[in-house]
């Protein structure tokens, strides 16, 4: 008997043991099933993540400093277009050749692509003025200094063109200031470095901006003379420039003086005249070209009395005024008198300076079709 219940339990144990490997198989089946699926859900996850952030980049466009790049080409002498597969070639092994018109509207305020350092960069690269002779230099310096800049402002595109041109104290000066470009710190760190540098003799003041404030030291309006050179990231609506439209001079328009480039009367250099200017005396009244918001009524260098409409999509600018009757804030209605023709400012002689334009300080466009002319 004892020979048969052992045998008996042990034929009990065996078939124990061979169900429970059997239920361990499964088990380990069905955690190696849960596993591939909690596997495949989390690469589904990730492919929909990056499907997503992917999107959102398209849509918001990137980077929002690079709004002041706008789209299109910089509107730029043909010395300064002959350079532009240079500059995008050196800008592109710096994986920055976004920026390409952004360079050329630097160069066209450097030097409007005339001779052998078409950027300026002599200074940044060996610590004086006439070191580069070659073009090609010039690009690759001038390029690698505003790759060093761009990278200390964390793409802050004014900050990064104003320190091109004051250098790369400018950035310290304003982060110890608030972190962020403003004209008042560019002018401040002018003024204090001219104060320190003047009795050099090497510093001149060429803007009645900067001689009003005794900032001569670099270019106070370096960001605003580049950026002029870019088209605007921002559309106008032709139609809308069109409708309700009066026009700025109740007499018939004369141009003395067409949108585009000319040698400036007064700093001798070929620059973009960013407006047009209209024949106009004493006598004749300034009229709004369509119903706004005056959002500019004061001077402001080089324009003299200066004012600035706000309309639906875009500005109208008219400067050189002999008075403003208008003040900020106020609305107006098309044809309105605003003010009177005048020659304040930089001005040679009596004349309207008329800009339309799609922000406060850039984006200008050629009136001249808009006026009929």
């Amino acid at each position: 008997m004892s020979n048969g219940n052992t045998a008996a339990r042990q034929t009990v144990r065996a078939t124990k043991a061979i169900a429970t490997r059997a239920a361990l198989k499964k088990l380990n089946l069905a955690t190696f099933k849960i596993q591939l699926i909690l596997a495949l859900i989390l690469i589904l996850f990730l492919t929909v993540a990056v499907l997503i952030a992917g999107l959102v980049a398209v849509i918001s466009g990137g980077d929002q400093s690079d709004s002041f790049v706008g789209t299109g080409q910089a509107q730029v002498s043909a010395e300064v277009t002959q350079y532009r597969d240079a500059v995008f070639n050196e800008l592109d092994q710096h994986g920055l050749s976004q920026y390409t018109e952004l360079i050329l509207a630097l160069m066209m305020q450097e030097s409007g692509g005339k001779g052998l350092d078409p950027m300026q960069a002599s200074e940044s690269f060996c610590g004086s003025v006439g070191c580069i002779q070659d073009a090609q230099t010039s690009i690759e310096k001038g390029v690698l200094h505003f790759k060093n800049v761009l990278d200390r402002t964390d793409g802050d595109i004014e900050l990064t063109l104003q320190s091109y041109n004051f250098g790369g104290g400018f950035i310290d000066y304003v982060q110890s200031n608030g972190g962020a470009y403003t004209k008042d710190l560019a002018i401040a760190y002018s003024q204090m470095m001219y104060g320190k540098l003047a009795h050099t003799g090497n510093y001149t003041c060429h803007r009645p901006e900067a001689i009003e404030h005794q900032a001569c030291y670099g270019d106070i309006g370096y960001v605003d003379a580049v950026l002029r050179y870019l088209p605007s990231a921002l559309e106008v609506d032709s139609a809308a420039l069109g409708e309700g439209t009066s026009s700025p001079l109740a007499r018939e328009l004369k141009v003395n003086s067409h949108y585009g480039y000319r040698v400036d009367p007064f700093s001798k250099v070929r620059t973009l005249h960013a407006g047009i200017d209209l024949a106009c005396t004493y006598s004749d009244s300034i009229h709004a070209f369509k119903d706004g918001k005056v959002v500019y009524a004061g001077t402001a260098s080089g324009y003299g009395n200066l004012i600035q409409i706000q309309h639906d999509g875009f500005i109208t600018a008219y400067g050189h005024l002999d008075s403003i009757h208008v003040s900020n804030g106020q609305q107006v209605r098309s044809g309105e008198a605003i003010g009177y023709c005048g020659t304040t400012g930089a001005s040679t002689g009596t004349h309207l300076h008329f800009e339309i334009k799609t922000e406060l300080w850039k984006g200008h466009i050629d009136p001249r079709t808009y006026l009929g002319l």
